[in-house]
């Protein structure tokens, strides 16, 4: 039994160790799309008027302090369609690395509420901004595991 906790233990820390940022999120929107998107939101038929959230498998997401993909955009509108197991995959790793980049900066927060180096409009803030990325990550794992069933009928 110790050599089967072993081997799990040895595949976490493989897991852990994999680098989590080697996929990006775009906004393919109908403007103002960033270049580094552009190839990737070629791929996705936008619905008129609307933006479509899509996955960058050759992108790298910076997750720092205050810095990270679930504050930035909501995943509601978001496109998997046709990603490979493997780009799944890199999908789950950066949600799991987004979501631990808001767990230390909403326990930062609090923190620093206790420590009266923020006010409570700025911790109430910070409160709502972690609230939306908790969705967004939900939303993202929703959009992961649609993606791992069709990538399962193909």
């Amino acid at each position: 039994m110790t050599v089967l906790k072993a081997l799990v233990f040895a595949g976490g820390v493989l897991m852990v160790a994999s680098p989590a940022n080697s996929a990006s999120l775009c906004n393919c929107c109908e403007t103002g799309t960033v270049e580094i998107c552009k190839a990737t939101c070629a791929a996705v038929t936008l619905p008129a008027g609307q933006c479509v959230v899509t996955m960058d498998s050759g992108g790298t997401t910076e997750i720092a302090t205050g810095k990270n993909p679930l504050y930035s955009i909501s995943l509601r509108p978001m496109h998997l369609g046709g990603t490979k197991r493997m780009g799944l995959e890199d999908f789950r790793r950066l949600l799991e690395a987004a979501r631990a980049g808001v767990e230390k900066d909403r326990k930062a927060s609090i923190a620093d509420f206790k420590r009266k180096k923020i006010d409570a409009a700025t911790a109430a803030i910070a409160a709502k901004r972690y609230e939306e990325a908790i969705v967004n990550y939900y939303l993202g794992l929703r959009a992961y595991r649609d993606g791992v069933k069709l990538a399962a009928e193909q």
